[in-house]
């Protein structure tokens, strides 16, 4: 067991240097791009691939990593620049899947009692790890019961759930 939580401690270590090395650049050039004005130009499908590169040099910090600046390349070459705030909110969202430090968001017709949110937390941690965090969200639309959501992994025990499963079956 110390050696699984040393394991992750180190995981935890290169995954968050990862996400220095791409996410912090994206994000500064995203501003300055949008600062500068050139976004419009660089998804302008009738200038010159050069004169992109040129637009990119000139306006992204000298200190950018090559791979970020290789991105924001590809994406002038196919007119996409405007998708780079969805492509980094993507990047943020995936990086949110992952199971250490994960988030579970809890959905409930009515809110939890403390007594509840303790047993569905133990178990879920069992499931998913200690570094679990918790989200509790109230929705009636699902009637009763609860829908789990951890990463890409959804637990839909929803009363709603089982009616759409319902649905299905007698079609």
């Amino acid at each position: 067991m110390a050696n699984e939580r040393l394991a992750q401690t180190y995981a935890q270590a290169i995954f968050d240097q990862a996400m220095a090395n791409w996410l912090t650049p994206l994000k500064t050039i995203a501003a300055s791009l949008a600062r500068a004005g050139v976004i419009e130009q660089l998804d302008n499908a009738g200038l010159e691939f050069s004169k992109k590169q040129e637009l990119v040099r000139t306006h992204l910090p000298p200190n950018t990593p090559t791979e970020a600046r290789n991105l924001v390349s590809l994406l002038a070459s196919k007119n996409h620049v405007h998708l780079l705030p969805q492509v980094i909110a993507e990047f943020d969202r995936y990086a949110q899947r992952t199971t250490v430090g994960a988030r579970a968001q809890v959905t409930s017709a009515v809110p939890l009692i403390d007594a509840e949110k303790s047993v569905l937390e133990t178990k879920l941690r069992a499931q998913f790890g200690d570094a679990l965090t918790f989200e509790y969200i109230v929705n009636q639309d699902i009637l009763g019961g609860l829908t789990v959501r951890v990463g890409d992994k959804v637990i839909d025990g929803s009363v709603a759930g089982k009616l759409a499963e319902l649905k299905d079956k007698l079609k």
